[in-house]
């Protein structure tokens, strides 16, 4: 998510809730937001992108699988 105030601050983090009416973020920071829509001058809801970062140069592809793997098998377990 990505959200510009009022005051022209932009905001990205993950939505923890939203209704009708407001929304609540968490940042990078693991700060917690929360706004009114109507108080927001945009509201980017941004599709394919993540803020958690790429793993991509710091595991083997056949490391990645087997914490996929791993991360999977937890499912359900408490």
């Amino acid at each position: 998510m990505e959200l510009v105030t009022s005051t022209g601050e932009t905001i990205r983090g993950i939505r923890l809730n939203e209704d009708t009416f407001s929304i609540q973020v968490k940042d990078s920071s693991n700060e917690f937001h929360s706004f009114r829509k109507a108080d927001l001058r945009e509201l980017r809801k941004l599709r394919g992108k993540s803020p958690m970062p790429s793993y991509e140069h710091s595991l083997a592809p056949e490391e990645l699988t087997d914490l996929v793997a791993c991360l999977a098998s937890l499912r359900g377990k408490s």
